[in-house]
């Protein structure tokens, strides 16, 4: 038995389509509900692509455990444990039971971004209305305006052969670890869909949600992009396309939502890189804290999106 952190990854509730969720997808906001939220799909890599930019892995026999802190010590027999993240708003913990799948990464995720990514005319388009609805005064005008958080996909887990159970807690315990008999019960499929099975630790017990042969992406692992805005009066009218300093330049619609359009508004742009890695830890609990600001502002900015989608396009770029 072996036992690994994989922190920088998500898992998720339920497997998604790995024709939906694959490396170099952009996700707006929301990365613990990927295909809901709003997202580009990058297509998905063929054989010899996937080779010369990913690392791939197998892993088998394989029990993945989300949870909210660092997990504690388990000792289990003929399981490799895995320990990953659950994504922000996901306070139980969870555990996947696979019988084999693949880890996969990109072997440079900037570069990947640039080269594949930032040059596809769909990701632009994208991005185009992502960020020209954010900066709209419509939003701008409340304390709580920022630059809209946009995600890159660069990992995933493939897993195949999978059942899933989260944890129901009666108790304000958190950590309560993981037993031999406990994976040994959920391994033996003997366990039906909504049943609980019980760690023996008294108050705590799981209860299995849901079982999938085929293979689905359970988690992923993704990178903030540095998405900033400029002005043409100082940067000059940007090229879609033009690469300066490690970053894509795009031009921006127009502000069709200002009450007084600024000057110039519609010769504005952004550039789009990558974002250093950073501690997301700190970043989820400071969203949950202001949760309700939160909330009002993906109200709005998805309002302002549905907005310039509709407007036709000699208004946003006249």
């Amino acid at each position: 038995m072996s036992r690994t952190d994989d922190s920088s990854f998500y898992l998720y509730g339920i497997g998604e389509n790995p024709a939906a969720l694959t490396l170099g997808s952009l996700v707006l906001e929301q990365y613990w509900q990927p295909l809901i939220a709003r997202h580009y799909t990058h297509a998905v890599l063929k054989e010899e692509d996937l080779a010369e930019n990913a690392y791939s892995s197998t892993v088998k026999n394989c029990v993945f455990y989300g949870r909210t802190s660092i997990s504690p010590n388990v000792g289990l027999s003929g399981f490799d444990i895995i320990d990953l993240r659950l994504a922000w708003r996901k306070d139980n913990e969870r555990v996947i039971m696979a019988k084999s799948g693949q880890r996969i990464i990109l072997k440079d995720p900037e570069s990947f971004l640039h080269n594949h990514v930032l040059t596809n005319p769909q990701a632009q388009s994208v991005l185009k209305l992502w960020l020209s609805s954010a900066r709209s005064q419509y939003l701008t005008q409340f304390k709580w305006a920022r630059r809209p958080k946009i995600w890159f996909l660069t990992g995933l887990y493939l897993l195949e052969g999978t059942r899933a159970v989260v944890r129901k807690a009666t108790s304000s315990k958190i950590e309560v670890g993981l037993s031999s008999a406990f994976v040994s019960a959920l391994s033996a499929g003997s366990v039906p869909i909504g049943a609980s099975i019980s760690t023996g630790k008294g108050e705590e017990e799981w209860q299995l949600q849901m079982e999938m042969e085929d293979g689905h992406v359970w988690a992923a692992q993704y990178r903030l992009l540095d998405a900033k805005y400029l002005l043409a009066k100082n940067s000059g009218l940007p090229e879609d396309g033009e690469e300066s300093r490690g970053k894509m330049k795009m031009s921006l619609y127009k502000d069709i939502l200002s009450v007084n359009t600024r000057r110039g508004a519609a010769e504005d742009g952004a550039e789009v890189g990558l974002s250093p890695e950073t501690d997301t830890d700190k970043e989820d609990e400071a969203q949950q804290e202001e949760e309700k600001a939160y909330e009002e502002y993906m109200q709005k900015l998805e309002d302002t999106i549905r907005i310039f989608e509709k407007a036709p396009p000699r208004v946003l770029n006249s």
